[in-house]
């Protein structure tokens, strides 16, 4: 081809000087003869001979001396085109790189605001907080292709029950872990914010998939934001490729500087589930009309997952961009990059249309120019009389072309517009003038940006199409443009160069359509799409389609999650069998058939176990989808995870099998009852209270309860409802032979068959929990009180708030609510130690109670902070009174143990309800203020120091 397009160019000169002959001879008078006429017949064969052989050597110097400029020429052509086309394609993957690492990077800012957030507020980041922090930060505009921000917490294995009931306890009862693998500490999402697009995260153990938890563990190390390798989201109702970004946040909100000290500091980790082709959308915008390229990321193991792929401007599908290639292109380039911890690999190449427009070296006339010149030359005589006749037609029809285009142009309902080589316009048609509001004497000579830009246009769009044009490409885009008026509208873009007919660009065409309705309607149906989709992805049940095989052809979000695979692993690959326990496929082998005959099925149920091994008992349903012959397309399935009423239903039955030895059971006593005379009893009752081998055959039921009220109490209550065929349950005290009172968890049914009344015949169960009882006595005094003190603590003060607000509403009264801190408390613990602070702690406390009615309340919420509850029966002078006299006694000295007299003060807040407000937590926020404002003035209760 080089060698082609030499020759061709260094045929030129000879071209023209053989031209210029024929245009010459063209040109002279029909009678005029040569001044050659006069030489004599014997030298014609000569001096033809003389001048041929000279026009050889003339044309060979000639072609000698051009072919070698024109290799000159060509090397220097080919070497400067690739050099600039080289530039372009560097500056483009700059732009792609830099605006991936930027995309990616935007969250990262957004965890460590939330980070930021709870150690403000001292790692009280409770829900309401972070949802507050998640809602203000505008995810879908801020941070494009983030589904949510989440915490996450690390819990032992040892510790997950607990944890789980922890987390119920807090408002939570639904909570529940899920989803964990068998690798200990499990890393479980505890919050995750919009809540509804994230449902089925909450609760997961992120750490049980070995990439999460492999990124997880590197973030917490180096304290450093980290993006996990490509992971399938539950999140993606598409199933695309996915990334999770990882920040750490420590106590005390700074890094501890060691792994190991990080680990021990952990409080948790902030994420943010990145959906990769939301948050890449329009990436290859500006870039399409030059660029060709493939965007990787590294997996653990070394190898490169595609993320993205476009060719000549078509994003590819996922399936397609993992087998793309541009290792034999000839501008093949790859660039490796990190963020976050995570390296991604960019690949490049120049498209086809680009590399031919940058590096193409002449058309097809060059390329054939050589072995038709010789055949051009001839056919010059006839080209010049011809040439009038054929340039005067060709006008005429250009003229004729012209005037239809010109009036195609002015009558459409597109705005076309010409711009010279500078793009500033100068020609608009009538639609231009209708879509924008400018006139053609406003456009002329002005760039399109200066008329129609908007703060909203999107700028890497211009700059993409501006790189296009400087190099006279055309390109095609969608941008946002604005009216004269202000609106903005959004247009489809055609730019085509303008060539003349010496191959020289001119300027260019531009056609815009309006599609801003298209636009308002793509919204639209992309919000209805994203409804159906959560809709149905995340409905408490799994909805799925087989075909004829039993193949997947459909499946939600639920289903795969229940199966612990991905959409693209099971979709029409996997058959249902695959996730069946050996019961279950038997079932369904039966089953199958017979529903594609009969076109239903319901309340089939086996057992379905995940590629985890989770399992779960499921109830199936389905009816089927028959074409128009008949035959059977596929089915519409719903399974409900039914794992509890089928635990349940076997306890029952094994409840049933066990009977019988529970009736010589150990642990229960059980009594049966004639007319309340012991006529059975199993050797529990006899332990149980004491009494020897067939003593208590046939004694009344009296010698066991702790007096004749228990006894006639419980007789007025049990056997009115057993009559009724129901049951009867209570816990109360009975009585030992040795005369000790045990507690007892007793339970009652009358038997079948009896007659009914007090003389029926009716079955009791008892089991001795008095151990049972203490402890809960002890649990429920350690959840309400302060360990230290004694007082009520946080939670039993609330209830009680809640109470006196009640009765203060409900009577008319009017209450007071104190809050007090400790002045000088911290110098007694810094210098005298922590002992020495529990001291003062416990005689402050002593204080507070010693000073209040029985009816009132003091608690501690923690550290020196107190809060004092007057009930509703004083108006706010006497609470003041009171209150007075509790900070006198809170100045005296006290002694410790040690001998050592030390003092404290007190700042206190005083809330009145209602004029302070009418809820618990308006009281305790303006006591609270109430009190650092006191304790700015240096004060106690209102104006008293």
């Amino acid at each position: 081809m080089r060698w082609r397009f030499m020759c061709r160019l260094c045929a030129k000169p000879r071209l023209a000087g053989q031209t210029a002959a024929v245009l010459q001879w063209a040109r002279r008078p029909p009678n005029s003869t040569p001044k050659e006429t006069s030489l004599q017949q014997g030298d014609g064969n000569a001096g033809r001979d003389t001048n041929g052989s000279m026009a050889w050597v003339a044309a060979s110097v000639v072609l000698s001396v051009g072919l070698a400029l024109t290799a000159g020429a060509a090397v220097w052509q080919q070497r400067g085109a690739l050099a600039e086309a080289r530039s372009q394609q560097q500056r483009q993957a700059e732009r792609l790189q830099d605006d991936v690492t930027t995309r990616l990077t935007l969250p990262v800012y957004g965890l460590k605001g939330a980070r930021g957030a709870m150690a403000a507020l001292d790692h009280r980041f409770d829900g309401p907080a972070f949802d507050a922090y998640v809602a203000a930060r505008d995810l879908g505009r801020e941070f494009p292709g983030v589904r949510g921000f989440g915490f996450i917490e690390r819990v032992a294995r040892t510790d997950l029950p607990a944890f789980e009931a922890a987390h119920q306890r807090q408002g939570r009862p639904e909570f529940r872990v899920h989803g964990s693998g068998s690798d200990d500490p499990l890393y479980v999402v505890t919050q995750v914010t919009p809540f509804s697009r994230n449902l089925a995260a909450w609760g997961i153990d992120t750490g049980a998939h070995p990439v999460r938890r492999q990124a997880i563990e590197q973030a917490v190390d180096t304290g450093d934001a980290v993006l996990s390798a490509p992971v399938q989201l539950i999140q993606d109702p598409l199933k695309g490729p996915g990334l999770l970004l990882f920040v750490p946040a420590y106590r005390e909100g700074l890094d501890p500087g060691t792994p190991a000290a990080r680990r021990q500091a952990l409080m948790g980790v902030f994420y943010a589930p990145l959906v990769v082709n939301d948050m890449l959308r329009n990436l290859a915008g500006p870039a399409a009309p030059l660029l060709d390229f493939k965007l990787c990321a590294r997996m653990p193991d070394g190898s490169q997952h595609a993320l993205m792929a476009v060719q000549s401007g078509r994003m590819l599908p996922l399936d397609e961009a993992a087998s793309f290639s541009l290792a034999e292109a000839a501008t093949f380039d790859e660039r490796r990059f990190s963020v976050a911890g995570r390296e991604f690999l960019l690949v490049t190449a120049l498209t086809p249309e680009a590399a031919r427009r940058l590096l193409g070296l002449s058309g097809m006339a060059l390329e054939i120019g050589g072995a038709l010149l010789s055949f051009l030359l001839a056919l010059t005589v006839y080209l010049l009389a011809a040439g009038r006749s054929r340039a005067e037609r060709l006008a005429r029809d250009m003229t004729a072309d012209l005037s239809r285009l010109a009036m195609v142009a002015s009558h459409t309902t597109n705005a076309v517009f010409i711009t010279d080589t500078d793009r500033r316009i100068t020609w608009v048609n009538p639609g231009f003038s209708r879509i924008t509001g400018y006139t053609a004497e406003e456009a002329m000579g002005r760039r399109p940006s200066e008329l129609l830009h908007s703060e909203r246009t999107n700028a890497d769009t211009v700059h993409g199409m501006r790189e296009a044009m400087a190099v006279g490409l055309g390109c095609k885009s969608e941008l946002l443009n604005r009216r004269k008026d202000g609106e903005d509208y959004w247009v489809d873009v055609e730019v085509q160069p303008l060539i003349d007919t010496r191959g020289l660009l001119t300027g260019f065409m531009v056609i815009e359509s309006d599609i801003t309705a298209r636009k308002a309607l793509q919204a639209q149906a992309e919000e209805a799409r994203e409804s159906l989709q959560d809709l149905y992805d995340n409905a408490p049940c799994a909805y799925y389609s087989l075909d004829a095989e039993g193949r997947f052809l459909q499946i939600n979000a639920v289903g795969l999650a229940w199966f612990g695979c991905s959409a693209a692993e099971a979709i029409g690959r996997l058959k249902s069998t695959a996730f069946l326990s050996q019961e279950g496929q038997a079932v369904f082998a039966e089953a199958f058939p017979r529903f594609k005959q009969q076109g239903h099925i319901a309340g089939l149920e086996f057992d379905v176990v995940s590629r985890q091994g989770v399992r779960r008992r499921v109830s199936l349903s389905a009816t089927a989808v028959y074409g128009a012959d008949g035959e059977f397309l596929r089915s519409r399935s719903v399974m409900f995870d039914i794992s509890e009423t089928h635990r349940i239903r076997q306890q029952l039955h094994q409840l049933t099998l066990d009977q019988e030895a529970m009736l010589q059971s150990d642990l229960v006593g059980i009594l049966k009852l004639h007319d309340r005379r012991i006529v059975w009893r199993n050797p529990a009752v006899e332990r149980m209270f004491g009494h020897a081998e067939g003593e208590l055959l046939g004694a009344p039921v009296r010698v066991l309860y702790a007096d004749d009220t228990s006894y006639a109490t419980l007789g007025a209550l049990a056997y009115p409802q057993l009559k009724a065929g129901g049951r009867f349950r209570t816990q109360l005290q009975m009585r030992r032979k040795d005369g000790a009172l045990i507690w007892v968890d007793l339970s009652g049914v009358e038997l079948p068959g009896a007659a009914g009344g007090r003389d029926a015949e009716s079955l009791w169960m008892m089991v001795d929990i008095t151990q049972s009882k203490a402890h809960e006595a002890r649990m429920e005094r350690a959840a309400l009180h302060d360990a230290l003190t004694g007082l009520p603590n946080r939670l039993l003060l609330a209830d009680r708030l809640r109470q006196a607000i009640a009765a203060a509403e409900r009577n008319g009264l009017v209450f007071s609510l104190a809050y007090l801190d400790l002045n000088g408390f911290k110098q007694v613990n810094d210098s005298q130690g922590h002992d020495a602070g529990d001291e003062v702690l416990k005689a402050v406390a002593a204080r507070l109670q010693a000073g209040l009615r029985a009816s009132d309340t003091v608690a501690r919420l923690g550290g020196d902070e107190f809060v004092v509850l007057l009930n509703p029966q004083q108006p706010a002078p006497d609470a003041d009174l009171v209150l007075n006299r509790l900070l006198d006694a809170l100045g005296e000295p006290i002694v410790l143990s040690n001998g050592t007299t030390v003092g404290v003060g007190s700042s206190l807040g005083l809330a009145h309800f209602p004029a302070d407000g009418r809820t618990p937590d308006a009281l305790m926020r303006r006591a609270d203020e109430a009190m650092f404002a006191n304790k700015r003035a240096a004060r106690g209760l209102r104006n008293r120091a």
